[in-house]
């Protein structure tokens, strides 16, 4: 009874300060939002639908301008901009940020980690909100999901570099890709990786600097040109089963926004999240037809090289834990820890359900108490 009583009571609430009379006394805000994305890489859908959904519900009163990577600066440039304030948000891939401090590493993606339900799952109903909180807490933002992209493609090789179907055929490629557990594991396969914007890969490949790259979900890739570049696909993409975009805010405008705003913005953000969700995976199947008319090949890595590719995925997990400890373990450790626990539920829903759980997951945990992380 006390459990029905309160969730009227937080109707009522919501009702109240998302009630439009309140709204039209409310104060005209302006923010300038920039992002890591120019428009011909649509990572940015969760990035608009919030924007959008901002306005509508405020009668267009709290108004948020969208600048793409390229108008205002580079995209790389955006992060302590929006620390200091030159722009109130800003919309991003959280993997971006690890030299700015490691723990945002695995917030983004994780090698051989979470599907694009797994970071959702973690993100609302296992604590990893607060960890994304206080990682960009640390630079005077708070954070918001607004998607996650189910697995990306995979790397695409050029017909004259051939097929990736082993760990084998890694050795001696140039291969662009910007995570660093990739880069890790493909180095210890003899590859040669590339870290690279977005925005340079077409000519690279075209021109034969690359003899392949990666970045993002089919739908992504076909938008950005890359059946034209390369002729083999190589899959499942062991090293980002999904990847994780959000709204980084400043801190001090976010605390001069009236309590409703702040409380439509949250739900903007929700909404926005599970519309991105939808979109990238219904993107990716559509796109897929469309490569192969184009006379994209795809090849799968046999069963041998992924189990090799969980194993040193693990590895350089628990080398990177070793290294940097602190915040970093402390977020890596509630994710080891959401999994540990779905484990079962997943193991019972078998291909009724979702995701798999990491060979590492066990190692992962153990070596967290043994260094102490809490």
């Amino acid at each position: 009874m006390k459990r029905w009583v309160s969730m009227f009571i937080l109707v009522i609430a919501i009702s109240f300060i998302l009630s439009p009379s309140i709204i039209l006394c409310a104060e005209k805000v302006n923010w300038r939002m920039g992002s890591c994305w120019t428009p011909a890489i649509n990572l940015f859908h969760g990035e608009r639908e919030m924007i959008k959904y901002v306005k509508e519900m405020t009668n267009g009163k709290f108004v948020i301008k969208w600048f793409p990577s390229g108008s205002l600066m580079k995209a790389f440039e955006y992060f302590d901009a929006c620390s200091k304030g030159v722009v109130e948000a800003v919309g991003d891939w959280t993997s971006y940020w690890v030299s700015k401090d490691p723990a945002f590493d695995f917030l983004g993606s994780m090698p051989f980690g979470f599907t694009n339900l797994d970071y959702l799952v973690w993100y609302y109903q296992f604590g990893g909100w607060k960890l994304y909180n206080e990682a960009f807490g640390k630079f005077n933002m708070i954070y918001f999901n607004v998607g996650v992209t189910p697995m990306e493609s995979g790397f695409r090789t050029t017909e004259k570099t051939g097929p990736i179907r082993t760990i084998a055929d890694y050795k001696g490629k140039k291969l662009r890709t910007p995570a660093r557990g990739t880069i890790w594991v493909l180095k210890k396969l003899g590859a040669a990786p590339v870290k690279m914007p977005g925005g340079e890969i077409y000519l690279a490949v075209e021109r034969g600097t690359l003899d392949g790259a990666e970045f993002s979900s089919p739908g992504i890739d076909w938008e950005m040109g890359f059946a034209e570049i390369t002729k083999y696909w190589s899959v499942p993409c062991w090293f980002q089963p999904a990847s994780q975009v959000g709204v980084m805010v400043n801190k001090k405008a976010w605390e001069k926004l009236p309590p409703q705003y702040k409380t439509i913005f949250k739900y903007a953000c929700k909404a926005a999240a599970m519309d991105s969700l939808t979109f990238h995976e219904a993107d990716a199947a559509r796109a897929i037809e469309k490569f192969k008319e184009k006379g994209t090949v795809i090849v799968k890595l046999d069963d041998e090289s992924l189990r090799k590719l969980d194993e040193l995925s693990g590895e350089y997990i628990i080398q990177a834990l070793r290294e940097r400890k602190g915040l970093f373990g402390k977020i890596l450790k509630s994710q080891m820890e959401y999994l540990k626990e779905y484990s079962d539920w997943r193991e019972m829903t078998g291909k009724f359900g979702f995701g798999f759980t990491p060979s590492y997951v066990d190692k992962v945990l153990a070596e967290c108490e043994k260094l102490g992380i809490k």
